[in-house]
């Protein structure tokens, strides 16, 4: 008889654990996977990702002029694009402003290169505020240098365009672009341009990140701008998903499950941590997504013998992103068959699983979930010193909530839960020792409660 399956029928404790179910299908090349073709999502085309209601509620709050973004994240979510510099890892890849006044343009500030990308007009991107280099940067070195407040000329030599050839439409738009747009000559002084065109001229403004002020401030145009550090404020608005970023994590979320899942199917005693990670890439890849990471074994510890030993309980922790949103999916496997005990604690961590999901609605506290999933996984018999029970938010981040304001380091809010968020409750064991398991789903919060994001399954799979 084939071993392979999944532990099902666990609701009725250890000694009515029937495992049982469909078999999981034995891989004949360990490495072939199903590469979905590229599918269109009209649903999440031609949108704003950002929650404008809550940016404008939290803008107002905080008696914000605007925003100014500086890290690829929140760039991102104010323009639906990951700059090229950003994934050359450039220092000041590009920016992004968003003003607290609706009837002002928001902004992208980025390279002229990136014009070639945008002009496609392929999914929606705010207006553009493009920068090139400094055609006369030998003014500004030498004896007697031209001062940073000056602003220099910006190089405007774009690519050659074949004059006796008819281009096509894509072609037109790039070749228009390169002759309309007057770029500005530093990141700097297209940041400062998006500014002052966002109608962000005076009063607080929010950034993400501080050497945006020091940017300014060094070529002299920040003088009636306040900047406040607003990596929190940032976070604030973007733990609130807006309808368009639900439809994504919708569709990352039951991505990445699939890709974690056929990973999970192809394990075998014997298997080292860089293949489990390989072929989840490649799983993840197959069906559009991107790993962001995965964990197999005892947390990042890994495996305690370097590879999977038959019998050995281990959590494998997914994540992956769709469009920059993240997926998170976790499970405890065991290679051949578990022994009581893995299934006695598979029972208690369904338990802590129904009691956390049960309060996954509005108006519950993170502590309330926390505790519902220690008194659960305790009532059936399992030592809670074993267990984490941490819900968070997941969004463009792994983490995508904000932390207190108060402290002088970063605390965990202890959040209500709200309409609009996407979050997931770790459910992990860890001892060492003994091994580890792992239960993990991601959720939508709904007006009455929640959607699982993802198929579901038992918390112990049997490969």
């Amino acid at each position: 008889m084939d071993r392979r399956h999944f532990l099902t029928g666990l609701s009725g404790g250890v000694a009515g654990a029937a495992l049982v179910g469909p078999a999981s299908p034995a891989l004949a090349d360990d490495h072939a996977v199903n590469v979905e073709k590229s599918v269109a999502y009209p649903t999440v085309e031609d949108q704003p990702l950002i929650n404008q209601a809550q940016a404008q509620r939290i803008m107002e709050e905080h008696d914000l002029a605007g925003l100014a973004a500086l890290n690829p994240v929140n760039v991102y979510y104010l323009t639906n694009t990951i700059p090229i510099g950003a994934k050359m890892r450039w220092e000041y890849p590009s920016f992004a402003t968003y003003p607290r006044n609706p009837e002002q343009p928001m902004f992208l500030v980025t390279t002229t290169a990136q014009l070639m990308d945008v002009v496609k007009r392929e999914r929606w991107v705010p207006e553009t505020i493009a920068y090139s280099g400094p055609a006369n940067w030998l003014d500004y070195v030498g004896d007697d240098p031209l001062p940073a407040t000056v602003e220099p000329e910006a190089a405007t030599r774009g690519y050659a365009v074949r004059r006796d050839t008819p281009l096509g439409w894509r072609e037109r738009a790039w070749a228009d672009a390169q002759r309309n747009y007057q770029p500005a000559p530093t990141p700097a002084w297209g940041l400062a341009r998006a500014l002052k065109e966002s109608g962000i001229t005076r009063g607080r403004v929010a950034v993400d990140d501080m050497r945006i002020a020091n940017l300014l401030n060094e070529i002299g145009v920040a003088d009636k701008l306040t900047f406040v550090d607003g990596d929190n404020i940032f976070r604030r608005i973007r733990y609130i998903k807006s309808p368009i970023e639900r439809e994504l994590m919708r569709i990352a979320a039951r991505k990445n499950h699939a890709a974690a899942m056929a990973t999970i199917r192809s394990l075998r005693a014997g298997t080292v941590f860089p293949d489990i990670e390989r072929r989840f890439q490649t799983e993840c890849a197959a069906r559009g997504n991107e790993l962001t990471f995965i964990l197999a074994g005892i947390s990042l510890g890994l495996l305690p013998e370097g590879e999977i030993k038959e019998g050995e309980p281990f959590l494998v922790d997914a994540v992956s992103h769709f469009r920059q949103y993240h997926g998170d999916f976790a499970r405890t496997v065991v290679v051949g068959e578990p022994s009581q005990e893995v299934q006695r604690r598979a029972v208690a961590q369904q338990a802590a699983r129904e009691a956390t999901l049960e309060l996954c609605r509005p108006g519950v506290k993170y502590s309330a979930i926390r505790a519902a999933g220690f008194d659960a996984y305790k009532k059936a018999g399992s030592d809670p010193d074993t267990l984490i029970v941490n819900p968070h938010s997941v969004g463009l981040q792994h983490t995508d909530q904000p932390y207190r304001d108060d402290a002088p380091f970063r605390v965990g809010e202890d959040l209500t839960l709200q309409p609009g968020m996407t979050i997931t409750v770790d459910l992990p064991y860890i001892e060492m020792g003994f091994g580890a398991g792992h239960n993990e789903d991601l959720v939508l919060i709904t007006d009455n409660g929640h959607e699982l994001l993802h198929d579901t399954e038992q918390p112990l799979l049997i490969v």
